[in-house]
């Protein structure tokens, strides 16, 4: 009996979700003329890095057919800030991952390394919980709106600690800068419905990193980690959609 609960839990399950797939929108950051920061080898910058990165993401993740990925770059080509948003937004994603390489400034080219992760601080979260709620129909769902955004920081902030998880699984712990909210530009993570993540792979000026950066090798290694990061997001939302006790931290509300 325990057997035929179960199938038809997982039958309920597929109703309820249209069978749709998880959507992970993919933003390989820079492109066409913004070049972004300079790696150590002649002629590689930053756009070409993180559409590398992207591309091995999406191969890595098409082999789960319950994974829909859409890059909101495919191409060397310059991708207005909005557009990038729009492109997240009108996909359905259910998360989204900005990829980016780090440098130091002029001055101490080279001298630091590692990875961080970005969400949206509290002051820009409330500027988007305002702007949703100037748009609905009433207070009731103006109410509502607002919540969702506040919501969905919070379920940013637990994503980034999964992708930092698995990053610190590739790449070792002394390379994990942490998850912070100031320190970079976060446009991109505005007016988004769903959480989201701007990742700073390495420094691509560093000797060690800028190296890694520069290879198919690196770019593999990178684009695994955070494609496990997909994954294990995808399985946890799955598992909260069959229990609602099961928060997107992975732990059980008490």
């Amino acid at each position: 009996m325990s057997g035929a609960f179960a199938l038809l839990g997982v039958l309920v399950l597929a109703l309820a979700g249209g069978g749709a797939p998880f959507t992970v929108a993919i933003d390989p950051g820079h492109g066409g003329t913004n070049l972004g920061a300079a790696g150590l080898v002649p002629g590689l910058y930053e756009k070409r890095v993180t559409l590398e990165i992207a591309r091995r993401m999406q191969r890595r993740l098409a082999s789960d057919r319950s994974i829909r990925v859409v890059l909101c770059r495919d191409r060397d080509v310059l991708v207005p800030m909005r557009a990038r948003v729009r492109c997240a937004n009108e996909a359905g994603a259910r998360l989204f991952v900005s990829l980016h390489a780090n440098a130091s400034p002029e001055a101490k080219r080279g001298s630091q390394r590692g990875f961080e992760l970005y969400v949206l601080p509290a002051n820009l979260v409330e500027e988007d919980a305002e702007a949703a709620a100037l748009t609905a129909p009433d207070d009731a769902a103006a109410a509502w709106s607002a919540h969702r955004v506040r919501t969905t920081a919070a379920e940013s902030l637990a994503a980034a600690r999964r992708i930092e998880w698995q990053l610190t699984d590739a790449l070792g712990a002394d390379r994990d800068r942490g998850v912070k909210q100031s320190g970079a530009m976060l446009d991109v993570l505005q007016g988004l419905q769903m959480p989201a993540v701007l990742v700073e792979v390495g420094f691509i000026d560093n000797d060690e990193e800028g190296k890694a950066l520069a290879t198919e090798q690196g770019w593999e290694s990178l684009a695994a980690a955070l494609a496990k990061a997909v994954s294990d997001l995808k399985a946890r939302e799955l598992r909260g959609r069959a229990d609602p006790s099961i928060t997107a931290h992975g732990r059980k509300r008490e």
